[in-house]
């Protein structure tokens, strides 16, 4: 396995600071998120955060972002919806750029105004138009499991990532706390199998049992054990990416603390 860590949990404010402190830690990559005023947007910086990871030895698993709960795919009115792909298609650019071979999308939002087939419907079409541009600069459009109200199920998640992948490379990015509210990990992965393309961990505290309840690994009620075998079983051996919160005190600790753990859990 290869670890890194997503930018939610960063200790420091700039990328090139982070990624600095992330490969003294020992970590193998860095997963930056696109956010709405950030220098992901500017062509200048991600030529140098790409010659400064190139210098530091670490790669980059995916490109992520909190856009899609905004700038939503599965919108009604297009305006929206065609924001979400501009998005979509600067962190295409953005994960050329940079050598990662992924990009983390939210494929839709489920609400009281926003019914759940016609989302469906939307969100397909728009990670087909992702994945289409995707094919062409070698970049798996990933589409990851949030707390969205809308693929419920691993059976469901199979299907919509087999549907969109006509289009272009359409993966599943896995993330295990997500899950635990409403499953069992290990189920999901192993009936995902070969669909999961980039695996997001943090652990989950069902006594809590809300958005409080996301902990850090081996500190929530997550199955370690059974995640690791089964994915082991799938045959994944690719990145293992923490998303996390930061620590509230020194939070320059958490980078070196979690890559420890990360490493007993799937060592």
């Amino acid at each position: 396995m290869r670890f890194a860590l997503n930018q939610m949990g960063f200790p420091e404010e700039g990328l090139l600071e982070n990624a600095r402190l992330l490969a003294d830690a020992g970590y193998d990559g860095i997963e930056p998120n696109l956010t709405a005023d950030g220098p992901l947007w500017d062509d200048e910086f991600v030529e140098e955060l790409a010659d400064e990871l190139e210098r530091l030895g670490l790669d980059v698993p995916a490109i992520s972002t909190t856009l899609h709960w905004e700038r939503r795919l599965s919108a009604a009115d297009d305006e929206t919806r065609t924001a979400g792909l501009e998005a979509g298609e600067r962190m295409l650019e953005v994960a050329e750029e940079l050598g990662a071979g992924a990009v983390l999308i939210v494929p839709a939002v489920v609400d009281e105004r926003t019914p759940y087939d016609e989302a469906y419907d939307r969100a397909l079409d728009s990670v087909r138009a992702l994945a289409a541009s995707g094919a062409d600069r070698g970049v798996t459009v990933c589409v990851e499991n949030v707390w969205n109200d809308f693929l419920l199920s691993p059976l469901e998640f199979a299907r919509f990532v087999e549907a969109a992948s006509d289009a272009g490379p359409v993966g599943a990015y896995f993330d295990v706390g997500n899950v635990k509210r409403f499953g069992y990990p290990a189920q999901w992965i192993r009936i995902l199998g070969e669909h999961v393309e980039r695996v997001h961990v943090k652990d989950y505290r069902t006594d809590i049992d809300t958005m409080e309840g996301f902990t850090y690994p081996l500190e929530g009620d997550i199955d370690w054990t059974a995640v690791d075998e089964t994915l082991a079983e799938i045959g994944y051996d690719g990145w293992i990416t923490a998303e996390v919160s930061p620590y509230r005190t020194a939070p320059e600790r958490l980078p070196p603390r979690l890559r420890a753990d990360l490493e007993h859990l799937f060592s």
